[in-house]
């Protein structure tokens, strides 16, 4: 790569290879900075001593699942088949663990790893031509636009920031990376995504570029292009109320990324001015809903392909950084408490995603319980509505099963159990006849009031089963359904007592033939006893408590294979056995009426609550009995207190 051909990519040149690396060893830590940006993954390197030194000998793990490479780096391995792991590889996330370990060690090997297969990569797998190539093979070819911006816009930055300086950076390996940087952009200016949160990422990432190496002729034509498709984009990515339109806890936060990471570039290089104010609000406005929707220990919503384990800590305290949330609260929630100022609001409604919070407080011990009720989603589609998780005193007690797999590899023989992960048996829902949801919005409303909170949601698209994988170009595979009972009808009321702490459910489910229907709930772990009709947890923190009121058939299953109950993801490709309670009743109208306590320490047998109802003047009273103290709760048209 001669100076020449480098000077025919900038609008200002060189004389020498040796003046750019010059040049860029002195502008591009500054202008990096601390940009660093979690990796969307699913699979990535964590960092650790193992994995790191395993990368100087072509010992790729990630997740716990690898390949150890003989010779030559094969960069389209994919291992059990996963293109998702490949992703995590051909993205190239441990340059910067690698980086990492010379900025603080001093030595020469981590960074010459990282130029040695930097230039592997750049020199056996040169950009591809996707224009009509199935999807597919398009992401084989390790060039799909969303890694192509994982690679030159998040994850090389970093690492050729803290490694521009060494040694094993000569002036021909820069310049050869400087090219590829800019084929990059070019390829990313012409065959970004279209449509989703790769589009977003993909663009922002273009903007990234045109900041970082602002030197290239193309630079400004990138960042303008970049700017106004992200103002585009905003109402094609979040509702109204902010929330992200996937409808998924997890995925919220990497739409809100894509639009966070370019402005956060831009403002620490002193040019905010490119946006127009409108993007600043949209930005806080996604920023208090992933503010908003956080369990107490900073995890999120488990739906439409989120992680159990997934936490945001470090991005609240980015956002919080960058002027995005109310500075005092947000200290407040990150500290525990400890500083800033309490927020004077608690439970929250999302008009328009539909999504449910309820929360004692903003503390680590916090009461917290999240309902969907909204549109099915895009991009990322679980069945999942009307779904229901309760976390309390430090604990997710009841958590829905979350990603094991993506579905993105068909033909393999792992792909069954990789649906079931997506379907509304591994979700707090209820089935009809064993049979999941169909593709369908829900509906719902929220009523916030001081001593109680009330959500009501209904899902009326049916029941039925899986048929047929569709893969499309810009989203990947989803899966079709086949509607077997489209009648049936599912109504879903939670009440949150406040004082006493204690969530009520009622499921109310109808159709015009009788079914059995199945309630469901899921826990992250750990063991579930039961006695009578009280199921209840068994950790010495924090626990619940499950009363069902009347007399469903109950059964609890953990790690069984067949059938394949009782399972959850911690992480991506995952899975660790966890009790699963069923609930089951048969009829043309059935009410589940179950009452879910959060306790503190572990559960005294001898202390169970109780948990009736009464039929009085046309109306239903629930009463809760905790040791020698009794709630009474009205349902109806408007749930109360009594």
């Amino acid at each position: 790569m001669t100076i020449e051909q480098i000077n025919q990519v900038l609008s200002i040149p060189f004389a020498s290879s040796q003046e750019l690396l010059d040049f860029y060893r002195k502008e591009l830590p500054g202008r990096v900075g601390s940009y660093r940006l979690d990796e969307v993954g699913p699979i990535m390197s964590v960092g650790s001593d193992e994995e790191v030194e395993g990368y100087l000998n072509k010992r790729f793990f990630f997740n716990g699942k690898g390949v150890v490479m003989e010779g030559a780096i094969d960069w389209y391995a994919a291992p059990e088949g996963d293109l998702e792991w490949n992703g995590g590889f051909v993205r190239q996330g441990y340059f910067m663990y690698l980086a990492d370990r010379y900025e603080s060690t001093g030595d020469e090997r981590y960074a010459a790893a990282v130029v040695e297969q930097m230039l592997d990569y750049i020199r056996n797998v040169p950009p591809y031509d996707p224009e009509g190539k199935p999807y597919l093979e398009y992401k084989k070819s390790t060039w799909r636009p969303f890694e192509a911006a994982g690679r030159a816009a998040e994850n090389w930055p970093v690492a050729l920031a803290k490694i521009i300086t060494s040694n094993s950076m000569t002036a021909d390996a820069f310049a050869e990376i400087y090219y590829s940087i800019y084929q990059h952009a070019r390829f990313l200016r012409q065959h970004h995504w279209k449509t989703g949160n790769h589009a977003c990422l993909e663009v922002a990432g273009l903007g990234v570029i045109s900041i970082f190496y602002r030197e290239m002729k193309d630079a400004e034509e990138w960042r303008t292009y970049a700017v106004n498709l992200l103002m585009s984009k905003w109402t094609e990515q979040f509702h109204p109320d902010g929330y992200t339109q996937e409808m998924s806890g997890a995925y919220h936060w990497v739409a809100l990324r894509n639009f966070f990471a370019f402005y956060q570039v831009a403002q620490h290089n002193g040019m905010e001015q490119i946006f127009p104010s409108v993007y600043t609000e949209w930005l806080s406005k996604a920023a208090m809903a992933e503010f908003y929707q956080q369990k107490p220990d900073f995890s999120l919503p488990i739906t439409n392909d989120s992680n159990v384990t997934t936490r945001h800590q470090i991005q609240l305290s980015a956002l919080m950084a960058a002027g995005l949330l109310p500075a005092e609260e947000a200290l407040f929630r990150l500290s525990n408490g400890r500083e800033g100022k309490k927020p004077s609001y608690t439970s929250h409604f999302f008009p328009q995603a539909r999504l449910a919070i309820m929360r004692s407080g903003w503390d680590s011990e916090a009461l917290y319980a999240s309902l969907d009720m909204g549109p099915w989603g895009c991009n990322h589609m679980n069945d999942d509505q009307l779904n229901l998780e309760v976390s309390a005193y430090g604990r997710n007690l009841l958590v829905n099963s979350g990603r094991w797999r993506y579905t993105t590899s068909p033909g393999i023989d792992w792909l069954d159990k990789a649906e079931y992960f997506k379907s509304t048996a591994a979700y707090n829902s209820v089935l009809c006849d064993g049979m999941n949801q169909v593709h369908g919005d829900a509906d719902g409303e929220m009523r916030i009031a001081a001593d109680s909170d009330y959500a009501c949601g209904t899902f009326c698209a049916g029941y039925g089963y899986n048929g047929g994988a569709q893969v499309s170009r810009e989203v990947g595979s989803s899966t079709q359904t086949v509607c077997v009972v489209p009648d049936a009808r599912h109504k879903r009321e939670v009440f949150y007592a406040k004082e006493a702490g204690f969530l009520i459910v009622r499921d109310t489910l109808t159709a015009e033939q009788a079914h059995c229907y199945t309630q469901i709930w899921h826990t992250a772990g750990g063991q579930v006893e039961r006695e009578g009709n009280v199921c209840f947890s068994c950790f010495e923190d924090a626990n619940f408590v499950m009363v069902q009121c009347g007399d469903p058939e109950i059964e609890i299953f953990c790690g069984s294979e067949e059938p394949f109950k009782g399972w959850n993801c911690p992480a991506y490709d995952h899975l660790v056995p966890a009790p699963q309670i069923e609930a089951s009743l048969t009829g043309q109208t059935v009410v589940f009426e179950t009452l879910i306590l959060p306790t503190r320490g572990p559960v005294d047998r001898s202390m169970l609550p109780v948990f009736v109802k009464e039929e009085k003047d046309g109306k239903t009273i629930y009463h809760v009995t905790v040791g020698d103290k009794t709630t009474s709760v009205e349902a109806g048209c408007s749930w109360r207190l009594v």
